[in-house]
């Protein structure tokens, strides 16, 4: 049987990131067919000042090489670059988590040595083991609260590691608000992108909770772990951790007919 050409088609998609931040999802649900509400579930705080980050980079690179910046996220690499500028990343390897990562860094004029296959902090460690770590400084500029993992992994293979938190995830406080009405206005699935979207979803839903209707469909096991531990009931899992794994997900999950 062939599969239909608008696969998505009468369904609506809840999106939990702005479209910049959802390296075109949104687009790819509209070609699919789908339509999108978009209601933002993580706003971005800085919150390292512009010379703390200066100096960072500046130790990081009196450091005997290798030196490498590991980047976990596009909002690091922005902050990063805006504080210091790209060329304090001269003379530093570049370690990018994803593509939109190392398209950040492409952005700003410079090129990332490494891109790792697997999209999450897990797959960059691995892939920078996989250069050899041993003996190397890292400085991995993330998001307050992040998981230790990384540091913890290249810091076991031999590495100086250094990580500094540049910017806060915070929900907007409209978030609620947008969310109650999407859902009044019927919403198939929703998108999880990350750990922070899960965990920001189940607290501006409350005690009212997800309606059962809406189907819960993450961008990778991690998220889908971090939405479980908040109660979350996860339906479907991205197999390759994407925005197209994630449309395929959200494509084999909905049933024929829409759930409105």
């Amino acid at each position: 049987m062939n599969e239909p050409a608008l696969p998505l088609l009468g369904r609506r998609v809840l999106v939990t990131r702005t479209r910049e931040q959802a390296e075109g999802l949104v687009d790819r649900i509209h070609d699919a067919g789908g339509s999108v509400a978009v209601v933002p579930l993580i706003a971005t705080v800085p919150i390292a000042e512009p010379d703390a980050i200066t100096q960072v980079a500046a130790a990081t690179l009196a450091a005997p090489p290798p030196r490498w910046v590991a980047f976990t996220s596009a909002t690091a690499v922005r902050l990063v670059i805006g504080a210091a500028g790209a060329s304090s990343l001269s003379g530093m390897l570049l370690a990018a988590v994803g593509p939109a990562t190392a398209a950040a860094l492409e952005d700003a004029g410079t090129t990332p040595d490494l891109v790792a296959d697997e999209r999450d902090a897990g797959g960059l460690a691995a892939a920078l083991l996989e250069r050899g770590v041993t003996g190397a400084t890292v400085w991995i500029p993330s998001a307050e609260g992040a998981r230790v993992d990384l540091a913890e992994r290249l810091h076991g293979a031999g590495a100086a590691v250094t990580v500094q938190q540049v910017y806060r995830s915070v929900m907007p406080a409209s978030a609620p608000e947008l969310l109650r009405a999407a859902f009044a206005a019927g919403v198939d699935a929703i998108t999880l992108t990350s750990g922070s979207t899960a965990r920001n979803l189940s607290q501006a839903m409350g005690s009212d909770g997800v309606p059962a209707s809406a189907a819960i469909v993450c961008i990778g096991e991690q998220t889908a772990a971090e939405a479980r531990a908040v109660g979350l009931t996860v339906h479907a899992v991205a197999r390759e951790a994407s925005v197209e794994g994630l449309v395929s997900a959200l494509t084999e999950c909905l049933s024929p007919q829409p759930l409105r």
